[in-house]
């Protein structure tokens, strides 16, 4: 470890030094598909992505939804919207967007190719898209969607001329959005990303270049801050007192997701994840007051249920999850496993705070009423590739419960559910259930289902939920504007202050 940081640091004060106008960001690791959007929801991918493009909605810094390059959306029909189009917004390439060119990305989202993406997955009540007008577009879904608003979040709108003329493989290399900034350089060897402000973007960057390195390592990322080779990244909880002892401020704000460990109920011949008592006892096997107390200092909250705190959905009446090992050995025994049973759980850290040591804590409980866990830590690549085909060979692996990008509960039910294409968890009577509560067009009435599922979710456990997970950024003094808005950085706003500003 030791030489991993020093390699990192000698690679970073070997950079060129940043300039006043200059943003330097250090990141976990880079979007595993550059500049595709549609291959993932979420971070990595959108710390740069969120720079390069934009949706037609979007959510602000409290986590409410909001216009973007749509202005404003009514219902008409249960599966008809119209959306009013932004005016005079213009691609880096010059090309102009309007509704015509909506419809293109949404249209080829809800075909073929656009299907087998993350993206066109979750866009999957998406039937068609046209424009009535310049800047009017009509959006008809198959089945009333009471929240494609908040999916459309996950919608970048690439280019489509340059889209549909080299191919997302191509044009991942060379991406075109309307957002603040246009990519200048993705240096592979470095692992950096380089972004300059786009001459025609609606919403101007305040500073004139971003540049993101990549730092697996949160020592280094820390180490940076400290050295000031970063202005800004993520950091692990340990190190805020570090931080704050050398003047750096912190920004810790509620991830909308809940950390779990998905059990697979799907792979073929027997599984004891298959019994939902034992799904149950695990659940009851571990302590997450002490997980949140001490491992997360606090900052964050023992899980309750699928939507964490200021997600649509969350149920407030709901307490934690019982800490039970003595009847969490009871449903083993019942289940016909009195003596435990070995569990293989496949993982990726360095994804939130303390995740590797809550980890750790959770394997230790599990031992204590008899379950024999092991844990293997994979790269995000292969974590990736397994989720999206269900590719598991082991009986579990880390997941969460990611309100993100919508900030609605929905998303993740849906995930943990036969609604998924090749679904790691199924249980068709759930399913049913959140069929029918998704689809109330009422938002109390919605509201008041899905809070009624949290339950049925926490009765079925289709995972051992942990915590409430949180983000941390450390940021240099000298920063104005710095605020988070859907986990990532508001890029357009962070300038420095005094005269370089």
């Amino acid at each position: 470890m030791r030489r991993l940081v020093a390699l990192l640091l000698c690679l970073l004060a070997a950079a060129t030094p940043a300039a006043a106008d200059t943003l330097r960001i250090g990141v976990n690791t880079l979007p595993v598909s550059r500049g595709d959007p549609f291959k993932g929801n979420g971070r990595p991918g959108t710390l740069v992505w969120y720079a390069l493009y934009d949706g037609l909605t979007r959510l602000d810094e409290q986590g409410r939804l909001a216009p973007a390059l749509a202005t404003r959306w009514t219902m008409v029909t249960p599966t008809r919207w119209r959306f009013d189009i932004r005016r005079g917004v213009r691609y880096s390439n010059g090309r102009p967007f309007d509704a015509a060119t909506a419809a293109a990305v949404l249209n080829w989202l809800a075909g073929p190719g656009g299907k087998k993406t993350v993206v066109g997955n979750e866009l999957r009540t998406l039937d068609k898209a046209m424009a009535a007008g310049p800047f009017e577009l009509i959006v008809e879904t198959n089945r009333p969607d009471p929240i494609l608003p908040k999916r459309l979040i996950a919608a970048l709108m690439v280019e489509p001329r340059a889209w549909a003329e080299r191919g997302p493989a191509d044009f991942a290399f060379a991406p075109v959005g309307t957002g603040p900034y246009r990519l200048a350089g993705w240096d592979q060897r470095r692992r950096t990303v380089t972004l300059v402000r786009n001459p025609y973007a609606w919403r101007r960057g305040a500073m004139a270049r971003l540049e993101f390195v990549e730092l697996p390592d949160a020592a280094v990322r820390t180490q940076a801050l400290l050295s000031r080779d970063v202005d800004i990244a993520p950091v692990e909880i340990e190190e805020i007192d570090r931080l704050h002892d050398r003047r750096v401020p912190t920004l810790t704000v509620p991830s909308m997701s809940v950390m779990s460990i998905a059990l697979i109920n799907q792979r073929p011949g027997p599984s004891p994840l298959k019994d939902q008592r034992v799904r149950q006892a695990l659940n009851l096997a571990v302590d997450r007051e002490a997980l949140a107390r001490v491992l997360l200092r606090g900052y964050g909250r023992p899980a309750s249920q699928p939507a964490p705190r200021g997600s649509f959905g969350h149920d407030p009446t709901l307490p934690p999850l019982a800490h039970d090992p003595a009847r969490a050995r009871k449903l083993l025994a019942e289940a016909g496993y009195p003596n435990g049973f070995p569990l293989t759980i496949e993982v990726q850290t360095n994804a939130f705070p303390a995740d590797s040591l809550i980890f750790q804590s959770v394997a230790s409980d599990l031992r204590k009423i008899g379950v024999r866990p092991t844990i293997r830590v994979i790269t995000l690549a292969d974590y990736l590739r397994k989720l999206g085909g269900n590719l598991w060979t082991v009986d579990a692996f880390g997941a969460t419960w990611n309100s993100a990008p919508y900030n609605d509960v929905t998303r993740p039910m849906e995930s943990f559910s036969c609604k998924r294409p090749k679904p790691f968890f199924c249980d068709k009577a759930v399913a049913g259930e959140l069929s029918a509560a998704t689809a109330r067009l009422d938002e109390r009435e919605r509201e008041a289902a899905l809070k009624a599922m949290a339950r049925r979710y926490r009765e079925v456990a289709p995972a051992l939920l942990l915590v409430e997970q949180i983000d941390i950024y450390g940021h240099q003094p000298d920063l104005a504007g710095v605020g988070i808005a859907n986990r990532v950085p508001v890029w357009e706003n962070i300038k420095r202050k005094g005269p370089a500003s």
